[in-house]
């Protein structure tokens, strides 16, 4: 029996602070020549989501611990935490931009630009679900990246191209 698909209904306009405690980056990819799957995460260390009068006009500003790259697995993480990739010692953080927000009958695509290294690219967001609680807003979002387009090149073949993620992001309206 086929389900309608649930139209996401923008919260009240306004400033949102990101919590970075309940705020998530989980990402998969493959590494053995894509043979093998690999889960992982990353700290969303804070930011501010703008919902204006006109969606299009909204905004998105987020800051992503890159130092807390996790695998579960100490050494693949210590290897990509080290100058080879994410280089974290000397950039610690990444962050994420936002000024495009497009409206679409179900969802909505977020457009903006990923540093990571110092190096930016364009990555769109797909906005999956809006849950409003009172002030509270939690955005729940998906998206891939390519992490060549990010200066992030070593292990070509070995370890994938893009990553998929997904995005959970906990607000409270200010």
């Amino acid at each position: 029996m086929p389900t309608s698909a649930t139209v996401l209904q923008a919260p009240p306009t306004g400033r949102y602070v990101i919590n970075d405690s309940a705020s998530t980056v989980t990402f998969t990819t493959k590494h053995m020549f894509g043979l093998g799957k690999v889960r992982g995460r990353f700290t969303v260390t804070g930011g501010v989501i703008t919902v204006a009068d006109q969606v299009d006009d909204s905004t998105v500003d987020a800051e992503i611990s890159a130092s807390s790259f996790s695998t579960g697995n100490f050494l693949r993480d210590f290897a990509v935490k080290s100058p080879l990739f994410l280089n974290t010692r000397r950039h610690p953080a990444s962050s994420f931009r936002a000024r495009s927000i497009q409206r679409e009958a179900d969802n909505c695509i977020v457009s903006g630009t990923l540093t990571v290294k110092g190096e930016s690219a364009p990555v769109d967001l797909i906005v999956t679900d809006i849950d409003v609680e009172g002030t509270s807003v939690v955005f729940s979002a998906k998206g891939l990246i390519d992490r060549y387009a990010l200066g992030v090149t070593m292990m070509r073949g070995m370890a994938a191209r893009r990553l998929t993620v997904d995005i959970s992001v906990h607000t409270t309206r200010v």
